[in-house]
């Protein structure tokens, strides 16, 4: 194929054969057209190759549907053609709702819809002006010999399209449960490293995790993935002593490829991950970019146990108890003594610094601290997307929702798979009353994060919002299932308790209801948070003097978040009273 082709395509595999049809219709238009010669999806194939073609085209051609807007490696080549300011014309294969990682390039620029078949002729007409408005010659395709028939031999050979890598989570076989933060920590490092990989496609960390506990055949699993290989392990940690085991195996033939243990002490640790990725690419023959060598074998901290005090860290973190939050704070800021330059360190303090602040305490020096240690994060890494998701926090927390709407998208830029980016803007757009945005990007925190359940509640709210009131109740449902077990093991845990208290109070549980709310305000005591959850409980049970005084306490508090009130479904029943009214306009 040359590669002087005028228009890139860009589309998800999964639309292969709608996009091919609709790419040969231009190509006898007179379209230069880059795509692969195997006619297999161009993004699949990101290499040097597809970069220089890139490079090279007038017009990015993006084939808009639920699978490509997905697409890590669409992703890539919008945002690399986006970078030198390029042109991107996105057709609509099927009504699709674009992306947060999607939208910021996509947006201004004109979209074509190429989803009514009886229009197809007027579509491509569009889609033929568009393209020369944007420099593109069409030119009658020269009449040649017909193409060559496809060479059955080479049909699955591997040089037609890229295999697929899938890192599983590996099993804790310590003597210790606790330390499932450092065998999953491990899975994620790996993850990492080899996500910078060109020549491999790597299975997301969330397709990954969900395999989590499930014991299958690897040729199952390699199935069930995508992936040709699977790459397995365990972790046995004793005090300060490691041995790891790691296996990489050929899911199609369940033929072990490579494996080695490594035996150590927690201080070898980084020694033994980068033995690791790179024995992964030496067994699957990959070439690397210098840039690629680079990355292999960054290492975000020299220190192992500033590094083991973070992934402790952020164990705790999204536990989400104000105990959790406070024990997350306290391990993240050992950590930043023991390596003062480690910015993820920062990144961590800084978000459980903003959860504090607006889940739990609203003290000043709260919401200063997490600012301040955003800062430091991305002074220490401005490629760091933690830095960015902690930053998006403290903006969030400020009423900045701009700021923090920008700061959330570049972590989601930098780390398509960042659950709590993606709750940012969740609460950003339901802040805004744009409710329908932040019912997909809740959707997304869900399937990135399913045992997160303080996005079910968020949820359930964008719902009612929504009118979706059916799909309010099953998520209330789920929560009155999942929650008294989460209490029995966090029974300090007041956001639960309210959270338990609203759902009751929506399935005639009354007394129960309240029972929660008391055990919520008695480990809670005097937070502005908890008081204004309290009005929302009272409000909905119809209790509308005690929710007017408990939306007062909250106010003398400290509460301000006068953007999530006015949107808030639970404080429905009281909008129309005038003392509801006078307190809303002094927020």
């Amino acid at each position: 194929m040359a590669q002087s082709a005028e228009v890139f395509l860009s589309y998800s595999r999964d639309d292969q054969e709608r996009v091919l049809q609709l790419a040969e219709k231009l190509r006898a238009a007179g379209v230069s057209l880059w795509i692969d010669q195997g006619a297999i999806d161009a993004a699949s194939l990101w290499s040097e190759q597809i970069v220089n073609a890139l490079e090279s085209a007038k017009v990015l051609l993006l084939f808009v549907t639920e699978s490509s807007v997905h697409s890590s490696n669409v992703a890539k080549e919008v945002m690399l053609v986006s970078e030198r300011k390029g042109h991107i014309l996105p057709v609509h294969l099927e009504p699709t709702v674009i992306t947060p990682g999607l939208k910021y390039q996509l947006a201004g620029i004109q979209h074509i819809e190429c989803f009514k078949e009886r229009d197809s002729e007027v579509n491509l007409k569009a889609i033929l002006r568009s393209l020369e408005r944007l420099g593109v010659k069409l030119a009658p395709e020269p009449k040649a010999s017909p193409p060559p028939a496809p060479r059955t031999e080479n049909r699955a050979a591997p040089a037609r399209t890229r295999d697929a890598l899938a890192v599983l989570p590996f099993d804790n076989i310590s003597p210790d449960p606790e330390t499932d933060y450092f065998s999953n920590g491990l899975t994620d490092e790996l993850i990492a490293r080899l996500s910078v990989l060109s020549e491999i496609d790597l299975i997301s960390r969330w397709a990954s995790m969900q395999l989590k506990d499930r014991k299958h055949d690897i040729q199952a699993i390699g199935a069930e993935l995508g992936a040709r290989y699977i790459v397995g392990g365990g972790v046995r940690r004793f005090q300060d002593s490691l041995r790891i085991t790691v296996q990489l195996v050929d899911a199609g033939t369940n033929r072990q490829v490579w494996g080695n243990t490594y035996k150590g002490k927690i201080d070898d640790i980084f020694d033994i991950q980068e033995q690791v990725a790179q024995q992964i690419v030496e067994a699957l023959k990959l070439k690397l970019s210098f840039t690629e060598k680079i990355s292999l074998t960054k290492r975000h901290t020299v220190n192992a146990q500033a590094y083991d005090l973070y992934l402790k860290g952020q164990d705790y973190l999204y536990r989400l108890t104000k105990r959790n939050v406070e024990r997350a704070i306290q391990l993240f800021e050992k950590a930043i003594e023991l390596d003062p330059r480690y910015a993820a360190a920062y990144a961590g303090c800084s978000s459980a610094y903003g959860q504090l602040y607006w889940l739990f305490a609203r003290e000043q020096k709260y919401h200063d601290r997490a600012q301040e240690l955003s800062f430091k994060a991305l002074m220490y890494d401005n490629n760091l997307a933690e830095a960015y998701t902690a930053m998006g926090i403290s903006y969030f927390i400020s009423g900045k929702l701009e700021e923090a709407s920008a700061a959330s998208r570049k972590a989601i830029e930098l780390d398509p798979e960042d659950a709590i980016a993606y709750w940012t803007l969740g609460r950003i757009h339901f802040t805004n009353g744009e409710f329908e945005q932040a019912y997909g990007l809740y959707q997304r925190v869900l399937e990135l994060k399913p045992e997160f359940l303080s996005t079910y509640a968020d949820l359930r709210m964008t719902c009612e919002q929504l009118g979706r009131m059916e799909e309010a109740a099953r998520i209330r449902t789920t929560l009155i299932d999942r929650l008294p077990t989460h209490l029995l093991q966090n029974p300090d845990d007041a956001r639960a308790h309210i959270i338990f208290a609203l759902m009751l109070a929506d399935s005639d549980r009354k007394d129960e209801a309240l029972n929660q709310c008391g055990q919520a305000l008695e480990l809670s005591p005097g937070d502005p948070v908890m008081l204004y959850n309290c009005a929302c409980l009272y409000s909905r049970l119809g209790q509308i003097d005690r929710a007017l005084d408990a939306l007062r306490q909250a106010l003398a508090a400290g509460y301000a978040n006068r953007g999530w009130a006015k949107q808030d479904p639970d404080l429905n029943p009281l909008r129309e009273n005038p003392q509801f009214q006078e307190l809303m306009a002094g927020l």
